[in-house]
């Protein structure tokens, strides 16, 4: 009975374990990526996210000290971000956000 109890005890642990939901980041699902094209040809801003405006607008303060403002929308492959995060955008000429990443803080 013993060695019942201790096999059903080592099998629960070893499923329990091995479940990606348990082992895995929650967050590591819902990481906005840029494309290897973002890379090469789109401008990256790094910095904090100051403001959310209306949920279309984010208000960036980059490295340096200047506040870039980006446009969002659908098209925008967005991590979830609240203001305060250090971010990284990259953007297109006409300030338009493809992709933007939390990164660690």
């Amino acid at each position: 009975m013993r060695i019942n109890t201790q096999l059903m005890t080592f099998t629960a642990l070893a499923i329990l374990s091995s479940n990606p939901i348990f082992a895995a980041d929650a967050m590591k699902d819902m990481e906005a990526t840029p494309s290897l094209g973002e890379r090469i040809t789109k401008d990256a801003v790094t910095g904090t996210l100051m403001k959310i405006e209306g949920g279309e607008y984010f208000s960036i303060k980059d490295n340096d000290g200047k506040l870039i403002k980006v446009h969002v929308d659908k098209s925008t492959k967005l991590d979830k971000v609240m203001e305060g995060d250090k971010v990284k955008a990259y953007i297109t000429n006409q300030g338009h956000a493809t992709t933007l990443q939390r990164l660690e803080k």
